[in-house]
């Protein structure tokens, strides 16, 4: 079925399957024949995966969706409603890449679209029995278990009983919403430094009318001054970083005469307005916020203050972030 159903969360996104994704298809369903025991065999000519996509297209109450890392952009695994009745339908066509930590999160989404964007009332999934890894996981995340079903499928010549484990919404948002957001944050956290190591705050600029008229309140706050002020042609302003013992360091910001770079920020009476990172993977750092949906206002270019570049990037929700090179100090 083409739908436009679609969700991200803190690691991963799920998007509708496309035909584009017919060879991906392939790949991850034949990636690893032991773990695939308990699924049927498909062929590995991508063309005949095409026919089967065509045709799926043409159906309703089908909802197939790709797992994307939101990090890398990255396909990483499958999965799929259908079978809707009634406000209810199965879950299942779930593959997950070899060494991929969306398992858990793949499923949250799944559940939260089947609840807040088709509608539906329950989903329900059915576990070749033998599969008790897999039975075990549906119990931990917190579904129940409704009854097993004697000589469910066939494969292979061999029929399997089938384990039927099931949600329905009040039951995904008092027990398996909350297990698994906070699992998805660890594994958020796992993933990021995998790819980029960490990032560590550096400083909140905040954008003035004049930096030495400011200063005098923040000096009541315990601020002092970090050196003299600096300044910057290629960015428009002029700046003055300021600490505190235990609280945030900040760079008092004002524009240079003949600039407009923070009119904005002033009119809004948006002072503090962005923050800053540095990070010893720069240039893959930035590469991982553009995968996140994050646009870059203002281009890598070395920074005056720091000798080493710096980049904004502006993020959905309209914060400005600044990544600094390297272990900036």
């Amino acid at each position: 079925m083409k739908h436009r159903f679609s969700l991200e969360g803190y690691n991963y996104r799920l998007r509708p399957i496309k035909l584009s994704d017919a060879d991906f298809i392939v790949q991850v369903r034949l990636e690893d024949i032991d773990r695939n025991c308990f699924i049927h065999k498909i062929s590995s000519d991508v063309q005949s995966q095409i026919r089967w996509l065509e045709n799926y297209f043409m159906r309703t109450g089908d909802y197939y969706f790709v797992i994307e890392n939101r990090l890398t952009g990255k396909a990483e695994g499958l999965i799929s409603i259908y079978d809707e009745n009634d406000g209810h339908a199965e879950w299942g066509r779930w593959v997950i890449k070899k060494g991929s930590m969306a398992a858990a999160e793949s499923v949250y989404l799944l559940y939260k679209i089947a609840f807040e964007q088709i509608g539906l009332k329950e989903l329900y999934c059915r576990t070749i029995e033998d599969n008790k890894q897999v039975v075990s996981f549906h119990t931990s995340i917190g579904e129940k278990t409704r009854k097993v079903i004697e000589n469910y499928t066939e494969l292979n010549g061999v029929f399997y009983n089938a384990v039927e484990q099931y949600s329905d919404k009040e039951n995904f948002y008092n027990n398996i919403s909350p297990r698994i957001e906070k699992q998805a944050q660890m594994i958020l956290v796992r993933n990021q430094k995998n790819l980029i190591g960490e990032l560590n705050f550096h400083h909140i600029g905040v954008a003035v009318k004049n930096i030495e008229k400011e200063f005098s309140n923040y000096v009541l706050l315990g601020y002092k001054k970090e050196g003299e002020c600096f300044v910057d042609k290629e960015q428009g302003i002029k700046g003055l970083f300021i600490s505190a013992k235990g609280q945030p360091t900040l760079e008092l910001l004002e524009n240079l005469p003949e600039y407009h770079t923070l009119d904005l920020q002033l009119k809004n009476g948006q002072k503090m307005y962005h923050m800053a990172y540095y990070t010893s993977e720069f240039d893959q750092t930035i590469d991982m916020f553009e995968k996140c949906r994050a646009k870059i206002i203002s281009p890598p270019k070395k920074s005056v203050y720091f000798k080493k570049r710096i980049c904004f990037l502006m993020f959905n929700n309209m914060t400005m972030i600044e990544l600094l090179e390297n272990n900036i100090y």
